[in-house]
């Protein structure tokens, strides 16, 4: 396994992976709908939106398959996600679960 990037909620950059199935290339693509939702659609290599196969498959964190509405997969960034084709998993969406701090004047950071 290997990283091959990250996406963010907060701008308008898709980020896509060829896949292949049944010797036919596809891209799968992660599209922000906004700052908490994102979809994961199916294209041809030149685009097109294809439907979702019924062996591209998505789970949560938790193991649990999240369903395909209306061709897409609705993703939230407070979980991780594993999509998988022909029952292999192929491309794992990790969150990293961190938290940025900000503070007002005068109050000061630590770590124990």
């Amino acid at each position: 396994m290997s990283a091959k990037g990250c996406f963010s909620y907060k701008n308008d950059t898709v980020n896509g992976f060829n896949l292949t199935l049944d010797n036919e290339a596809l891209q799968m693509r992660v599209e922000a709908i906004n700052q908490n939702v994102a979809k994961i659609y199916m294209t041809d290599v030149d685009g097109n939106p294809v439907s979702v196969p019924d062996a591209v498959t998505l789970r949560d964190s938790a193991g649990a398959n999240v369903a395909a509405y209306n061709n897409e997969f609705l993703i939230t960034w407070v979980d991780s996600y594993i999509l998988s084709v022909a029952g292999v998993d192929n491309v794992w969406m990790t969150n990293q679960k961190q938290q940025a701090f900000k503070t007002a004047a005068g109050i000061t950071h630590f770590t124990i």
